[in-house]
């Protein structure tokens, strides 16, 4: 529903077109009133008015200076003109200010509803404009994003062939010719990234120049040619999120050619938020010699580390974790060991793990995840927690694979056992001393491998047994009972049958290759 502003200093005009526009267009329109273009300025201020209808001559401000000034402020309604005289003059002015109508009194019923219908499709017709702009604008912004988001990665030195791309996204004046990368990282805020895009998208409506993507890692990358945008970003963030808020920022660059290494060289700069004490908020800036300390990892002691996983070490497995973390003296503090030791842990440790054992849970995944990339972290302090974290947890499970793996060759060895020694007098507790096993604790497992119990497996095999000699040889069922293990062919039969539905020489009638004689079975079965 559209909003309708009627402004007359006569009270019978404004009523009286109210209540014809009221009568014809109460679903289409929310219809105001105002005595003087002062009142109808403050309420054009105070709210989004769609449509003005209002008189030219009023004392104090007229119909072209309330049109006037709220353009000025930023608002341009739809206009028509009210006038008792039929003036060019007054028409040609109307013109000027963009006004819609022009309507004569007294006012015809259906010269207004007439001029509305036009104002009406003229202002479907603008907001289908607009919004095929918008869609247009917001396709431009999105693949100069994507062609950025490209370009950060790209590994081509040709200079010519990058501005190409550049160009053709809309990115050569932001690129060019003194630009910088930053990078982002709200490690205390979850909706800190898409608070800084809301500011960013603002500014960037007030004429800031700048383009800015998500990378792999989930960090807000940005570039711009405007100095002093990341304090701007990072001021505005401490203010509005959790802290803390840190953007490493390259060097000022002059060719696209060679955003990527600006990138990358402020993640570098990034990095050292997570050795320097706690902020707020802070900008750091790289340095030509960001990135170009070198440094050494104990990898005897890192393989040492995913050595002792599972073996129940845990707390001499800590304390070696402890002193991998204790970070050398180096001229960046440390950042480059840091990076080195990340990269070796993943590769030697947690990566080799999943590779081996597989996923234990979403829980275990998603830190393995989080400790692949120190871009996830505030602090070194988080880092290390969660480094620790995760080896115990992997600890854990791999103590329970090999766990479950022995507790499995041992159940495996007791099946193999009852089906070589079916047929003698075996018992739970024979099977458990075979094995070398608590009683209790192998009838707990035996039940979980087989999923039923000793009994009733032992049972299931002296039946299958059985119906192997009813098909397969001509011997008595008494035989066949003493042959797999029963102590009298009356319990024999009675098991038989609850197995199978039929008795043991029914089962031999519809199946037995040999076909011994009804007599001779049936005195066996006497017996």
């Amino acid at each position: 529903m559209r909003t309708l502003l009627i402004v007359d200093d006569e009270r019978n005009i404004r009523l009286g077109l109210k209540a014809m526009i009221d009568r014809e267009c109460a679903d289409r329109y929310e219809t105001l009133t105002a005595e003087s273009g002062r009142e109808a300025l403050d309420i054009i201020r105070s709210r989004k008015t769609d449509i003005l209808i209002t008189d030219i001559r009023m004392p104090e401000m007229d119909g072209f200076a309330l049109i006037r000034e709220a353009a000025e402020a930023g608002h341009r309604p739809a206009v028509i003109i009210l006038s008792g005289y039929d003036d060019f003059a007054y028409a040609r002015e109307a013109i000027q200010y963009g006004v819609k109508e022009y309507l004569l009194k007294p006012i015809v019923r259906e010269e207004l509803y007439r001029a509305l219908d036009r104002v009406e499709e003229a202002l479907r017709r603008a907001e289908q404009t607009e919004e095929l702009r918008q869609q247009a604008e917001r396709y431009r912004t999105d693949m100069a994003a994507s062609v950025f988001a490209y370009l950060l990665v790209g590994d081509s030195a040709d200079e010519a062939v990058v501005m190409q791309r550049a160009e053709a996204a809309g990115l050569t004046e932001l690129l060019t010719p003194d630009y910088a990368v930053g990078v982002l990282k709200t490690a205390g805020d979850p909706l800190g990234r898409a608070k800084a895009e809301d500011w960013l998208k603002q500014r960037a409506a007030e004429g800031m120049r700048a383009i800015w993507t998500v990378d792999r890692d989930g960090l807000l990358v940005f570039a711009s040619p405007d100095p002093g945008l990341a304090e701007m970003l990072a001021g505005e963030l401490a203010r509005i999120c959790e802290p803390p808020v840190y953007v490493g920022l390259s060097e000022r660059e002059d060719s696209a050619a060679r955003l990527p290494e600006r990138y990358r060289q402020a993640k570098r700069a990034l990095k050292r938020s997570l050795v320097m004490p706690p902020v707020r908020s802070a900008v750091l800036t790289a340095s030509p010699a960001c990135g170009a300390f070198a440094a050494d990892v104990p990898m005897d002691e890192v393989r040492k580390l995913a050595n002792m996983l599972g073996t129940g070490r845990d707390q001499e497995m800590a304390a070696l974790a402890g002193r991998l973390f204790e970070l050398p003296e180096s001229p960046d503090g440390g950042v480059a060991y840091i990076e080195a030791l990340s990269r070796a842990l993943n590769e030697q440790v947690f990566d080799q793990v999943f590779r081996t054992f597989g996923e234990e849970s979403v829980e275990v995944l998603k830190l393995h995840r989080r400790v692949g990339s120190l871009d996830h972290y505030a602090s070194l302090a988080d880092y290390r927690r969660d480094v620790e974290e995760l080896l115990l947890l992997l600890s854990d499970y791999i103590r329970s694979l090999r766990s479950a793996h022995a507790e499995h060759k041992e159940m495996r060895a007791a099946v193999a056992y009852i089906r070589e020694n079916y047929w003698k007098d075996l018992n739970m507790a024979m099977a458990a001393n075979h094995v070398s096993l608590n009683y209790a604790y192998f009838g707990q497992l035996f039940k979980e491998y087989t999923g039923e119990s000793f009994v009733s497996y032992l049972r299931r095999v002296r039946i299958e047994k059985a119906k192997e000699l009813l098909v397969h040889t001509d011997a008595k069922v008494y035989e066949i009972a003493e042959r797999v293990g029963f102590d009298n062919v009356k319990h024999f039969n009675r098991v038989f049958k609850e197995h199978e539905g039929i008795t043991a020489l029914e089962y031999r009638q519809r199946h037995a290759v040999f076909a011994p004689d009804a007599a001779g079975e049936g005195s066996a079965g006497r017996m």
